[in-house]
C-alpha cells in the first residue's frame, strides 16, 4: 500500500525563525550634505512586513537631506523617533540635538539598530543617541 511506510524512516526536518531572518547587513555609507554616516542595513527589503526596518527608506533620505541643510532646527532639541529602524535620521539628529531617542518594536531590528548606535558612539563623541523598544 502506497501510504504504509513501515519500514521507511522519515525524514523530518526542522527550521527555527533565523531561517526565515536575513541578516546579511552591509556597511553603507550615506551623504547628506557635508554629513557623512555609515550604517549597517540590508541593500533590499525583506518579505516579512514586520523587517522592514533594515533597511533604508527613500523618505528618510528625502527627510535626512533636508535636515542636514537646515540644522539650526535641530540645535537644542530633544527627539523621539518612533520606529527608527537602522537609525539613519536619528543618528543624524543626534549630532545637532541635545537628546536623541531611538525607538522599535522588532527585536531583530533593534539589534541592528543598537549596533548603529554604537558604531556612531565609538568613533565620533555622539553619546546622547539612545535606543528602546516601544
Amino acid at each position: 500500500m502506497a501510504g504504509d511506510r513501515e519500514g521507511d524512516e522519515e525524514d523530518v526536518v526542522c527550521l527555527d525563525g533565523s531561517f526565515f531572518t536575513n541578516d546579511d547587513y552591509q556597511l553603507t555609507k550615506f551623504t547628506f550634505g557635508s554629513q557623512v554616516l555609515e550604517l549597517y542595513c540590508l541593500q533590499s527589503a525583506s518579505t516579512d512586513f514586520d523587517l522592514t526596518g533594515q533597511l533604508v527608506w527613500p523618505g528618510a533620505m528625502l527627510l535626512n537631506e533636508y535636515l542636514s541643510k537646515n540644522v539650526d532646527l535641530l540645535r537644542g532639541c530633544s527627539v523621539i523617533e518612533l520606529g527608527s529602524g537602522v537609525g539613519i535620521t536619528g543618528i543624524l539628529c543626534s549630532r545637532f540635538c541635545r537628546e536623541v531617542v531611538l525607538t522599535d518594536h522588532n527585536d531583530e531590528v533593534l539589534k541592528i539598530l543598537q549596533k548603529n548606535i554604537d558604531l556612531h558612539s565609538s568613533s565620533e563623541s555622539y553619546s546622547n543617541c539612545t535606543g528602546e523598544r516601544n
